[in-house]
């Protein structure tokens, strides 16, 4: 989770998943898969995790990370967030729960 972000309009991104599926050629001009690589370079172990070739390309699959699910409760002021700007939230393999 970035307590600040260079992204316009948002103060800071917070993503309870990462990764995704590429569905279509637009995918690949997406910048989360450029920016996946990096990161994974950079070694977060949120980014570590490799998807399925077949359908992740070179980026991360699908995961869900519950331990991030409670970082908002300990914000102490509001602000913008980009939420899953490294993800598909409405992706069919996370949980409504």
């Amino acid at each position: 989770m970035g307590e600040r972000s260079a992204i316009e309009r948002t103060e800071a991104t917070w993503n309870p998943t990462t990764g995704s599926d590429r569905i279509s050629s637009g995918c690949d001009n997406g910048y989360a898969l450029t920016l996946a690589k990096r990161l994974k370079a950079m070694g977060p172990p949120k980014y570590q995790m490799d998807g399925d070739p077949r359908t992740s390309g070179p980026g991360p699959g699908l995961h869900v990370h519950p331990d991030a699910l409670a970082i908002p409760y300990g914000w102490k002021s509001p602000r913008t967030v980009f939420v899953n700007s490294m993800s598909d939230l409405f992706h069919t393999r996370v949980p409504l729960d």
